[in-house]
């Protein structure tokens, strides 16, 4: 091969390389970027705010209603005596305004002249928080021979006023008029609540009590309980500090 028929040679596969390279470049155009995006927009204008529902203030809670007053004997004892406390169904003689006492069922059977005296003690006190008695009588009449006791007669209380001690309640005995009245103390010497109360002595008392009759003038103004409390039921439960007069 001589230098001239290489050359020739050289030219033509130049030329066909040009043709291929011509070819691929003819069938993939360059590619082109996309079209930049442009934001949608509402012809009709932003969207509304959402409409918010009128709420109406929370109201106050209610204060709770005050609790119902406490009475005397609720306060003092944790409870009160069962009942209205009326002690008389209708009036009696030789009692006027009696009807009205409310000293329980246990003062329906007493004397008139223990009656009158209790109104006379309810009538002195102050008028209760509610509507409940002021006092109320724990023993009044009971069956026995007249001789052995003045609850027998129908003449003796046992016997409290709400509130008031023992010595409390006495004094009002003594100035509502009855001729015996009896203090009651436990073991420590602490008051009791309750006090006796009777009329020995009197025009009112018989046999034994009556007046000039050997339990007439005899009293005793204290009794101490023979237990730890005051809540004996029997007489011989109490030790007794006669006194006369």
């Amino acid at each position: 091969m001589n230098l001239r028929h290489a050359r020739n040679r050289n030219a033509a596969v130049l030329l066909g390389l040009a043709v291929a390279t011509g070819a691929c470049t003819k069938s993939s155009p360059p590619a082109t970027p996309p079209p930049a995006q442009t934001p949608q927009t509402d012809s009709a204008g932003p969207d509304p705010a959402p409409e918010i529902a009128d709420v109406e203030p929370a109201k106050p809670e209610a204060e709770p209603p005050p609790p119902p007053p406490k009475g005397c004997w609720e306060t003092n004892y944790g409870s009160a005596p069962e009942g209205t406390g009326v002690s008389l169904a209708a009036p009696i003689d030789g009692c006027e305004g009696c009807e009205t006492l409310r000293a329980g069922p246990a003062a329906s059977d007493l004397h008139p002249a223990v009656l009158e005296k209790l109104l006379k003690i309810q009538t002195s006190r102050p008028a209760p928080p509610i509507d409940e008695p002021v006092l109320w009588v724990n023993s009044g009449k009971r069956d026995g021979k007249p001789s052995q006791s003045m609850h027998n007669q129908g003449l003796a209380i046992d016997m409290v006023v709400c509130g008031l001690d023992s010595p409390g309640t006495a004094k009002l005995l003594r100035e509502a008029g009855f001729s015996c009245v009896i203090e009651y103390y436990d073991a420590d010497g602490n008051a009791c609540n309750m006090a006796h109360a009777d009329l020995r002595g009197t025009e009112h008392a018989k046999a034994a009590y009556a007046p000039g009759a050997w339990k007439s003038k005899s009293c005793p103004g204290r009794a101490v309980s023979k237990g730890e409390d005051c809540q004996n039921q029997a007489k011989t439960d109490w030790s007794y500090a006669p006194t006369s007069g």
